[in-house]
């Protein structure tokens, strides 16, 4: 489509069928996020590397289980940093707990 026919059809379609220019490009991005998976998994991994939401709300926005988007994000290199305590300190509160 040509820089004419796009900026037209923003001219036409605003007025016509949204409020404003931000109502339009949010509309435009939930049609292609719909028609192309590809697309949904590349912003549920943009956003999860970029700390924007938890793994578990970017496989959901990928469309797959938790499981397979850690998998997904394994084939591309990706590692999990996942930070707890250290093993003794765990260990010293077991037994703290339990005796």
């Amino acid at each position: 489509m040509t820089e004419f026919l796009v900026k037209e059809g923003l001219n036409f379609l605003i007025p016509k069928y949204f409020k404003n220019r931000a109502e339009l490009l949010e509309e435009s991005v939930k049609i292609i996020l719909r028609s192309n998976q590809s697309m949904k998994k590349e912003l549920a991994i943009y956003l999860y590397l970029n700390d924007k939401i938890s793994i578990s709300k970017a496989a959901e926005v990928a469309g797959v289980t938790t499981v397979e988007f850690k998998e997904i994000l394994a084939e591309r290199g990706y590692r999990r940093i996942v930070e707890s305590e250290p093993i003794e300190e765990i260990d010293r509160k077991i037994k703290e707990v339990f005796g």
